[in-house]
């Protein structure tokens, strides 16, 4: 995991979905290659994880990625990004609605004790372990009580009143 992004001017919109970090469109704009997304037309904003499925939402601060799979196209589908690549998506592939996705599938001990890959960077974000239906994933980052926005982003955490 990189926590930081590498690349300056990284395009943050596909049509009209917001990509934010830790996601990316392009080299060097995503924290791992789980979330490389790829754009494959803005103007109908069409979002690819990969050729079965399609992003149809990103909310950072909810750790909640919707997908739509290519080929029905009606049902969201729960994605939870971890290290192990088979592993991508868990829950019950037909009934899933709820979508959700972790950062490294470390603890947040784990997580904190390797400061050059934890997630978490900006001032007043906190370390968040996530559990599934199959047990624990990983972890992600939210902001703490009293503020909102990216904690994946330095400074992105801002206090309600601005």
């Amino acid at each position: 995991y990189n926590p930081f992004q590498q690349k300056a001017d990284c395009s943050r919109l596909c049509g009209n979905i917001s990509v934010p970090y830790p996601f990316g469109l392009e080299e060097g704009c995503f924290a791992r290659k789980l979330f490389h997304l790829n754009c494959t037309d803005a103007n109908s904003s069409t979002l690819r994880l990969d050729n079965y499925n399609q992003v149809t939402a990103i909310h950072v601060e909810e750790g909640v990625v919707q997908l739509k799979h290519a080929g029905s196209g009606k049902d969201d589908r729960e994605f939870i990004a971890i290290d192990g690549e088979p592993h991508l998506y868990d829950g019950p592939w037909e009934y899933s609605i709820s979508v959700g996705w972790a950062v490294a599938n470390l603890t947040c001990p784990e997580a904190k004790q390797n400061a050059s890959g934890y997630a978490c960077i900006s001032t007043n974000s906190s370390c968040v372990p996530m559990n599934s239906t199959s047990g624990y994933v990983g972890y992600r980052c939210n902001c703490t009580a009293g503020f909102h926005g990216n904690p994946y982003i330095q400074n992105g955490c801002i206090g309600k009143e601005h």
